[in-house]
């Protein structure tokens, strides 16, 4: 048990040193530059053609950005049915019901699995492209950078756990950080609160 309590302390601070580099490497340089920036955007404003790309480029961040929510909604629906299937044990259900819900839970993991590995690597792509399309990400809040990074580690841990990539002492573990609720509500509330924030 206090094994198991080391390595996840471990890996926390792993997450917490690569989340901390991630925001750094995405903000100090924005930082920087934001003087120039200002002073770049009030010569552009003047520019009809100048405001017209920038709408442009507003539509094609939202556009990417909700292909990105649709995405990871498709790519993690066997999670949530998981969830309400788990919530069940703590109801006192007859025997008869409790076996249906276990072979429904087999049959939408046969069929959903695959598409949860395939399309949760495709939304943080779209992520990615989300992300480096926003015109002011780093302005407002460090909360879309941080809830990238969070989704990057859950995706990464997913990938190594899929392709079996830890040791097998470790294995265990890990499956057990990834399926936790925990990382995907912390994800989901960053990212909403952090575009909250931002728009």
């Amino acid at each position: 048990m206090m094994t198991h309590i080391r390595i996840l302390l471990k890996l926390f601070m792993i997450v917490c040193l690569i989340s901390g580099a991630l925001f750094f490497l995405c903000c100090a340089p924005s930082a920087v530059a934001d003087d120039d920036r200002d002073h770049h955007d009030k010569k552009r404003n003047k520019d009809i053609g100048t405001a017209f790309n920038h709408i442009k480029n507003e539509e094609k961040n939202e556009a990417t950005g909700q292909a990105a929510a649709w995405i990871l909604a498709a790519a993690n629906l066997n999670v949530l049915i998981s969830l309400l299937i788990r919530g069940t044990r703590y109801a006192a259900l007859p025997a008869q019901i409790n076996d249906r819900i276990k072979r429904f839970n087999q049959i939408q993991k046969k069929f959903l699995l695959p598409i949860h590995y395939v399309l949760n690597p495709l939304a943080l792509g779209m992520a990615f492209i989300h992300f480096m399309s926003a015109t002011s990400a780093c302005k407002a809040s460090g909360l879309p950078e941080w809830g990238l990074a969070l989704m990057a580690l859950i995706t990464g841990i997913g990938i190594m756990v899929k392709f079996k990539v830890f040791p097998k002492n470790l294995r265990k573990s890990t499956f057990q950080i990834h399926t936790n609720p925990i990382p995907i509500t912390l994800l989901l509330a960053i990212l909403l609160i952090g575009h909250a924030v931002v728009d």
